[in-house]
């Protein structure tokens, strides 16, 4: 395979590669030309300021881009080796990772962009899109000092400054509740309840005034006569011998003539003598003193992507399901839950049909897309406003996810709630082409019974599945009714 070295960019296989070297200055735009980079690495601290910098950038074609380290020295930061797509050791080995440029431009070509409702959605999206290119199914947490918390997320902490990476672990159980991660323990740590940081010295202070310097002695328990006292009670000038202050006979054997049951500490502050010591957590951050009871408990995990999570780049990932949670006309999913839970209880007890439904917006990525923040947030409140319109208030709606809304359609038969849905999505789609005229609205919906045999966590799971299968016949029926 030919490969030609021309102005700082190499040619092979088709593609183009930059070099970028320790003297060249930042261009993002020279980043998202070129297929893909090639870091001359001449130390740790300009290849990871570089990879960083690449990796936490807002547009895809940059974040995205495949790159190769030229390995001069040995790097030993892991994040770094995370980050990467490969190495070579000369430039004429730049052929080696053609194939592996190729595979990762496929993918991203597949990646579908939208614009997220918040910036914990933006976030998710960027990690996914990451693992998904580079066929990854696992993030590991990896202990790292230049971390603000201790751990780092290579995919996700690299958007984050040090002083606001406790983010990261909010964001990831965001996804994590949203099914797009699943979860198993790595660690447990303790954060700083003024910065979030994870930097804490412990030590042992006075009671009276917190201060650390202190001095300790052992307390002596004369077993004859059941004096207790500090150690220099029992001491003399002359000779080594201990003696009892108050009965004055030696003390030869501990364990037979006496013990040491505690500690002494005297505080060189204030001069407080005390034997129990508070313990307080100096954050290295922020100088803050936390008391140890009210640091801030966090589990660091490992987390895999699930089927869901990968399908979020091909689909997009507009927003998490907490994003939702106080859209007027809709209860959270929690409590959607609950009341569901209910309403089989109510079942058990009387002879009629209950039911829940979906509302999908099949081509949820492509519209939020094209719209800007607000038009989403006015297009999300037209949805909600049609459906609370065309249901009765007992019937209660809630946010599956950023393109799913999950219903429950009381005391009344399948095949009429199915009737009522298909009807509400048609009206839909029909204002939707008219208060939206450059998106085109692609709504699938069903019903299916409620039942008092299975749990109501198992029958929205059921319900949802039934997404992938029902037909887009929507947009058929909203022509006919025009």
């Amino acid at each position: 395979m030919k490969v030609s070295y021309e102005n700082n960019a190499i040619k092979s296989g088709g593609f183009d590669f930059g070099v970028i070297s320790i003297n060249d200055p930042w261009n993002s735009e020279r980043i998202a030309y070129y297929d893909g980079i090639i870091i001359d690495g001449v130390n740790d601290d300009f290849v990871r300021n570089l990879v960083v910098r690449i990796r936490s950038h807002h547009r895809s074609e940059v974040y995205l881009k495949p790159i190769f380290l030229l390995k001069n020295v040995s790097i030993k930061d892991p994040i770094i080796n995370e980050l990467i797509d490969g190495v070579v050791f000369s430039l004429d080995q730049v052929e080696f990772v053609v194939e592996r440029t190729k595979d990762i431009s496929l993918k991203v070509k597949e990646i579908l962009e939208v614009k997220s409702l918040s910036f914990e959605a933006e976030m998710i999206n960027k990690t996914i899109n990451l693992l998904v290119t580079r066929d990854k199914k696992q993030m590991q947490a990896f202990p790292y000092i230049r971390s603000g918390i201790g751990y780092f997320y290579p995919e996700l902490s690299i958007n984050f400054a040090r002083e606001d990476e406790s983010n990261v672990l909010k964001i990831l159980e965001m996804g994590e509740d949203d099914g797009l991660f699943t979860s198993s323990f790595n660690d447990r740590l303790y954060l700083c309840t003024n910065c979030n940081g994870g930097f804490l010295n412990y030590r042992e202070v006075c009671p009276q005034c917190s201060s650390s310097h202190s001095t300790t002695e052992d307390m002596v328990h004369h077993f004859p006569c059941a004096y207790i006292g500090p150690m220099k009670d029992f001491q003399n000038t002359i000779d080594d011998e201990l003696n009892c202050p108050k009965c004055n006979k030696t003390l030869r054997h501990i364990g037979v003539d006496y013990d040491k049951p505690s500690e002494l500490h005297t505080c060189q502050k204030c001069n407080h003598k005390y034997q129990d010591y508070h313990v307080r957590a100096k954050c290295i951050s922020c100088h803050h003193d936390n008391y140890i009871e009210n640091l801030i408990p966090k589990e660091i995990k490992n987390y895999t992507l699930t089927r869901k999570g990968r399908s979020v780049a091909y689909n997009g990932y507009v927003s998490t399901t907490r994003d939702f949670d106080e859209v007027p006309g809709t209860v959270k999913y929690d409590v959607f839950k609950i009341m569901l839970k209910y309403e089989i209880e109510r079942l058990r007890q009387n002879d009629y049909t209950s039911n829940i439904g979906f509302m999908h917006l099949a081509n949820a990525g492509e519209i939020y897309s094209r719209l800007g923040l607000e038009r989403q947030k006015s297009l999300i409140a037209e949805m909600i406003g049609i459906l609370r319109h065309n249901l009765r208030s007992a019937d209660f709606i809630a946010f599956y996810d950023a393109s799913t809304l999950v219903l429950s359609l009381n005391e009344i038969p399948t095949k009429i709630a199915n009737k009522i849905l298909n009807d509400i999505a048609s009206l839909t789609i029909s204002l939707m082409k008219r208060n939206f005229k450059t998106v085109e609205v692609q709504i699938k919906t069903n019903a299916i019974k409620l039942t008092t045999e299975i749990s109501h966590e198992l029958q929205l799971q059921n319900l949802v599945r039934t997404i992938d299968r029902t037909p887009q016949n929507i947009e058929k029926d909203s022509e006919e009714n025009e």
